[in-house]
């Protein structure tokens, strides 16, 4: 049995653009298209929905936005801490996993506005943790730039612990409600934190209501700084490596890394990204690939668009027919390797593009049999945990992908057919 999720890229962004079922009976501006997807996850017994955010207009490819807009790539998109309430209406189980900066938000402000979605849900709740590597989002919140790579970790564990230590800052049986004694809450059991840390000054108490479970923690780390934070905090580890032996090489990583900290390694589930293009045969699969590797320029400006921002470099500036340079990044440095390493050593950037876009990494071209012989293969030879779809929560794709595939993965035990009454958190323990 394996744990299977859906991340969605564009945030609460444009869903299918450039796509021929692109905006068929749905407006990407509004809930219902979103609450139509998770209905379709939570009835195919996914675990867990992760909206993407991102806080700037990119525009680092060529030093415009011209293709990011285009494109409609990273934006525009909405807030997603909005959607989820919307979300949590038309779902029981399924945890709902808004993204929220340590770089930006004021510890007090996350906590209690998790807090309070938190009540709103069954044990639902996630909060995906990033650090936000953008030089351009950092411009929108007062500075020149983002600060170092490992200090915006450093600054990522302070919050983490100001966020818990807030939400811990009401005993569980503080609200006694005692009618008799005139008593709503025992002040002795609300405490103030005065916290003051090398980022933040936090005096506390939350002024919520304490919180019967906390959200369940999600995080991508994939430098050696980022795996030491997501095995210390992470209850589940979003994951980009190429291969069985990479996936597990990553996922002993976190794991030996959660050791370290202290940590049951079984509590932290490593979940893979991947995007599955479904084809009707093998013949057809082979002709996808191939079709696939003549790049066109919107597949060219694309790719490049993405990891211009994702990187902070560049990549208009490369030869398409040469072979990339030694690549560093202060942003997301995981993501730049991930790219890189998509083809053999002193391959050009085209090659690298092709093999990309021909099913290399993450992105897999088969049959619903072949896909889920590779989930199934995969998920043995690496000893883990899951996996977590990438794409347009569009109808097209959502069904396109879901309605084929899941009969096939319950047929093999693979995917759950029920869940538990725990909640969000006891689900992903329960295997």
């Amino acid at each position: 049995m394996l744990h299977f999720g859906w991340f969605v890229g564009h945030g609460f962004g444009v869903q299918g653009w450039g796509t021929p079922g692109y905006g068929l009976g749905y407006d990407w501006k509004k809930p219902a298209l979103y609450q139509d997807a998770v209905r379709a996850f939570e009835q195919c017994g996914l675990d867990l929905f992760i909206i993407e955010d991102s806080l700037t207009v990119p525009d680092t490819y060529g030093g415009t936005a011209q293709v990011s807009l285009a494109h409609a790539s990273f934006a525009p998109k909405h807030d997603p801490l909005a959607l989820v309430p919307y979300l949590l209406s038309v779902t029981e189980h399924l945890g709902i996993v808004p993204t929220v900066s340590a770089s930006f938000y004021p510890p007090f402000t996350a906590a209690r506005l998790l807090a309070t979605l938190q009540h709103f849900s069954n044990g639902q709740l996630g909060w995906n943790v990033v650090t936000s590597g953008s030089d351009l989002a950092a411009q929108n919140y007062g500075l020149d730039q983002q600060i170092e790579h490992d200090l915006r970790y450093e600054k990522a564990e302070e919050f983490v612990d100001v966020v818990r230590r807030l939400w811990r800052s009401w005993e569980p049986d503080a609200v006694v409600e005692d009618v008799d004694a005139g008593v709503f809450a025992d002040h002795a059991k609300v405490h103030a934190i005065h916290h003051e840390g090398e980022f933040f000054k936090v005096r506390g108490p939350l002024n919520t209501a304490p919180l019967p479970e906390e959200p369940v923690l999600v995080q991508a780390g994939a430098s050696p700084r980022g795996k030491a934070f997501a095995g210390g905090h992470a209850d589940v580890a979003i994951a980009l490596a190429r291969g069985a032996e990479g996936m597990k090489a990553y996922r002993d990583s976190i794991r030996n890394e959660a050791v370290k900290a202290g940590r049951d390694p079984d509590a932290v589930k490593v979940l893979f990204v991947f995007k599955p293009t479904i084809a009707g045969s093998k013949a057809e699969a082979e002709d996808l690939r191939a079709q696939r590797k003549e790049l066109s320029q919107r597949d060219i400006d694309a790719q490049l668009n993405s990891m211009s921002y994702l990187s902070v470099i560049d990549f208009k500036q490369f030869d398409l027919d040469a072979p990339l340079p030694e690549l560093t990044t202060n942003s997301n440095r995981g993501t730049l390797e991930h790219f890189t390493k998509a083809a053999p050593p002193g391959s050009t950037l085209r090659q690298i593009l092709q093999a990309r876009s021909g099913g290399a990494g993450d992105s897999i071209i088969g049959t619903v049999e072949e896909i889920a012989d590779y989930l199934e293969d995969i998920g043995a030879k690496v000893g883990g945990d899951g996996f977590l779809f990438s794409g347009f929560v569009d109808p097209v794709t959502v069904h396109g992908v879901l309605d084929r595939l899941t009969p096939v993965l319950r047929r093999r035990a693979l995917l759950r057919s029920s869940y538990g009454d725990g909640g969000f958190r006891q689900n992903l323990l329960g295997f």
